[in-house]
């Protein structure tokens, strides 16, 4: 069975974007997509994100993905996409368009390395991760110009919040 950790900072989250109830919203889409492909967890805390997913991964075992809350296109197609791309006993990233990572798969917790970042996407590929190209995961929404690129794209309650 697959365990989805979504990191996700809380009231703190997006706030380039001036909006919380926006970034509750794509939370939830991603959670959505998540439970899909298996159970979901998410991790929130503020001592940054290497820090919450590594929290979060102690108590688990089995094959986890690492899915950021900011990509509110993603499908559950797409989550298994990146599972079927992870090597046996291995790592798998989808990177996004900005050399960060959105999105991680672990065949194993023990595999995980608190590498995030500018630049993240090629500490991980350098440290053994298969980089993986799912265009919905590497649409992450970080500026309100990232949420009128991927607008047509997102889940229903990033398209419900935009509408309200």
């Amino acid at each position: 069975m697959v365990t989805v950790v979504v990191p996700f900072r809380g009231a703190s989250a997006k706030s380039r974007l001036g909006s919380s109830k926006l970034a509750q919203a794509m939370l939830a889409d991603v959670v959505a997509a998540a439970a899909q492909v298996g159970r979901v967890l998410v991790a929130n805390g503020d001592g940054g994100q290497g820090v919450a997913v590594a929290a979060a991964l102690e108590r688990l075992d089995g094959h986890v993905l690492v899915v950021n809350a900011d990509v509110p296109c993603a499908t559950p197609a797409d989550l298994r996409t990146l599972v079927a791309a992870t090597p046996a006993g291995g790592t798998a990233i989808a990177p996004a368009d900005d050399g960060t990572t959105n999105a991680l798969s672990l065949a194993r917790p023990e595999l995980y390395a608190p590498l995030y970042g500018p630049g993240s996407a090629a500490r991980f590929v350098a440290n053994g991760a298969r980089a993986v190209h799912v265009p919905n995961l590497a649409d992450d929404v970080d500026t309100p110009e990232d949420l009128e690129r991927v607008r047509a794209r997102v889940g229903a309650c990033t398209r419900a919040a935009l509408a309200a």
